[in-house]
């Protein structure tokens, strides 16, 4: 499948580009809201339960900056999952996953004119007007959602997947380690388009099976930690 073949071969470009730059890992836990699909769960199989929350995500991402403004570009790939467990006859476990793609935009708003080579350890002036910053994410995900059925049931689709878009902001803090280490904490707010699951939302009649509307706008908080290695910069002092 193409996703299959896009995922490494992106992973293994941000690797090479690493090598003259800087490249960053990112390890998220999120807080997603389904509530539709969860209210369908509810309605159709009687369970009761917070939906694919938490999940937990990790990422690749490279970065890149305009010359004369402190406006930096950070493109990620990264692997989303959640899994929520039921007491169920029908099913015992739902389960989530995503591939994502991320343009993060971060805007220093308080340093703008700044041509520092931040974010390091030696940077000059207060660490948060140098290292404070929003971002701008758009994206475009491909999720796919299981519910493996326990028993049979016909009316049942227990797979879904399919390309969702995604936007989000949010605000970060770098906190220069060393020149070569960063660490970045943020906290950022995502909406996306829809995701749907046809026949999750079921009730069954005694003549026919009725189909009920399945669509869902995920919206997700998340809490990222990012780590940033710049071996571009520690080469440069190392020349001079």
């Amino acid at each position: 499948m193409k996703v299959r073949i896009f995922l490494p071969a992106l992973s293994l470009f941000f690797l090479l580009q690493s090598m003259s730059g800087q490249i960053g890992v990112r390890l998220k836990v999120n807080k997603t809201n389904f509530a539709e699909w969860q209210t369908a769960l509810e309605n159709s199989f009687g369970v009761d339960k917070k939906l694919f929350s938490p999940g937990f995500e990790a990422g690749l991402d490279y970065w890149f900056r305009l010359k004369k403004k402190r406006i930096e570009f950070l493109p990620e790939v990264s692997y989303a999952m959640a899994n929520t467990r039921y007491d169920s006859p029908a099913f015992d476990k739902v389960r989530y996953s995503a591939i994502n793609f991320n343009f993060h935009t971060q805007v220093y708003a308080l340093d703008l004119e700044g041509d520092c080579n931040c974010p390091t350890f030696s940077k000059q002036g207060p660490s948060i007007n140098k290292g404070l910053f929003f971002h701008f994410t758009p994206g475009l995900s491909y999720f796919t959602a299981k519910a493996p059925p326990l028993v049979e049931r016909p009316e049942f689709v227990d797979k879904v997947s399919g390309i969702s878009f995604r936007a989000g902001i949010g605000v970060g803090l770098d906190l220069g380690i060393s020149d070569l280490i960063t660490v970045t904490p943020m906290v950022s707010y995502y909406f996306s388009s829809a995701q749907k699951w046809d026949k999750l939302n079921t009730i069954s009649g005694t003549a026919e099976v009725i189909y009920l509307d399945s669509s869902v706008n995920p919206s997700q908080l998340q809490f990222t930690l990012r780590f940033g290695f710049r071996p571009d910069y520690t080469k440069g002092r190392r020349r001079r």
